[in-house]
């Protein structure tokens, strides 16, 4: 698979499920299959199976909104801790009028995240969808552009992207994909490189890192939502 011009930003939910397919039925039954082996078939067996079934498909439509983590984010967030791009940057801020371009060897990022569903019965907690999602990438002949603190564009650079998804640590999905950087938009937008209190504008700017309405602001780990069925007949 190969993305080049992004018109929107590409998610991890793109990648496991693809952009055009149905991703809550395609998790439902995944969801399904582990739950025959694991907890979530052992804490709803007791439910008629429509039931069961109606719990899945709720969960999967709360994990796939989980899923949508902006991939160029997380990259622009694993550069965030390279010396040498937090080292342009600050120079570039000290001084506004330059601008530095950064060339990094080849090198991987790795995240996970582990966001979790909660199903709900009656009002009560019957079951919690543990879901894992692994994400490495793998970034060559890097160049990207500095200015102000911020990166300003990517010049050259090639990475190759895998995603793997786990429910309840067992191993239900990968995908892999090419990403020419310079074509993904989400890294031309001036996206700050080092804490928002570094910046003149300080920590309540809409575009900084820290601001819930940030551009690159990430998902944070661990969200809980719940879903809720009504009662066995």
């Amino acid at each position: 698979m190969t993305i080049d011009e992004q018109d929107r930003p590409l998610t991890a939910a793109d990648l496991l499920f693809g952009q055009a397919q149905d991703a809550p039925k395609t998790l439902t039954s995944h969801i399904m299959s582990a739950g025959q082996t694991k907890s979530m078939g052992r804490a709803l067996t007791h439910l008629p199976r429509v039931t069961r079934e109606a719990a899945a498909r709720e969960a999967a439509a709360a994990a796939v909104g989980l899923l949508k983590m902006d991939l160029a984010e997380m990259l622009v967030a694993g550069w965030r801790e390279h010396r040498e791009i937090i080292a342009a940057a600050r120079r570039t801020l000290a001084t506004p009028a330059s601008k530095e371009l950064v060339g990094l060897g080849a090198h991987r990022i790795t995240t996970v995240q582990t966001p979790a569903v909660g199903i709900l019965l009656d009002g009560r907690r019957v079951h919690t969808l543990q879901i894992g999602v692994s994400i490495i990438f793998d970034v060559t002949a890097l160049v990207a552009g500095v200015s102000v603190g911020r990166l300003s564009g990517v010049h050259s650079g090639r990475c190759d992207v895998g995603v793997a998804l786990t429910i309840h640590d067992v191993e239900v999905l990968t995908k892999r994909a090419h990403l020419e950087l310079p074509g993904v938009k989400a890294l031309r937008s001036g996206v700050r490189l080092l804490p928002a209190s570094e910046y003149p504008d300080g920590p309540d700017s809409p575009d900084s890192p820290d601001s819930p309405d940030s551009p690159d602001s990430l998902h944070q780990e661990s969200q809980f939502p719940a879903v809720e069925l009504a009662g066995p007949a």
